[in-house]
């Protein structure tokens, strides 16, 4: 019932209760003071409860003579419902956060790998594995194809940590990603891959 309304969370308790016999078939309820009373409310509040339960079918709500309840089976329709909407509510929410935290990391990632290529000049002191770009032209005959169909690793010794398509950044690409014309590609390794990933770009 967190993140529900007052009145909406009275509203499914009193579901509950015709479901599980509490309140019968027939059944006149009490007076709006007196399950204002009951629930620590106001009586306004009872009134918007007894509202949503009227506009499901589940009570009948007439001046002068009170509030009978009216179906058993609308009443477990609206506790079905009220489930299905909660789940469906946490569910986006997650989605939501997940989302944001994919574009978080892609987004630190994106700047690690300009980091990287910014400074590979002083980076090739220290450790042998040196980022560089490369552009596919026309002349590369297997663009595609994906990155394991032409097996880039195996025969060039590079990992392609990115690809920049157009305006669009795709960070660790896996194998299935395919290698088209027009894209620049983010390769690691050791010294001489930028020589094997050239050669192996300009093979028939």
């Amino acid at each position: 019932m967190r993140g529900s309304s007052r009145y909406s969370q009275i509203a499914l308790d009193m579901a509950h209760k015709i479901v599980q016999g509490e309140l019968t078939i027939g059944e006149k309820l009490y007076g709006r003071s007196t399950l204002a009373s009951l629930y620590n409310v106001s009586p306004e509040t009872i009134r918007r409860s007894l509202a949503l339960l009227s506009q499901a079918g589940i009570v009948e709500v007439n001046q002068g003579s009170g509030v009978t309840i009216r179906s058993k089976d609308l009443a477990y329709e609206f506790i079905e419902k009220y489930k299905s909407k909660n789940s469906l509510v946490s569910i986006k929410k997650e989605l939501r956060k997940l989302v944001k935290q994919k574009k978080e990391m892609e987004n630190h990632m994106y700047e690690l790998i300009n980091n990287l290529i910014e400074y590979s000049d002083n980076l090739k002191h220290i450790t042998p594995y040196n980022p560089f770009e490369i552009e596919i032209d026309e002349s590369y005959e297997n663009a595609g194809r994906t990155v394991a169909e032409v097996e880039f690793w195996k025969k060039t010794g590079g990992t392609i940590i990115a690809i920049k398509r157009g305006e669009e950044m795709i960070i660790s690409p896996g194998p299935n990603y395919t290698l088209n014309v027009g894209d620049t590609i983010v390769v690691v390794g050791d010294l001489d891959v930028y020589y094997k990933v050239k050669q192996f770009l300009s093979q028939d």
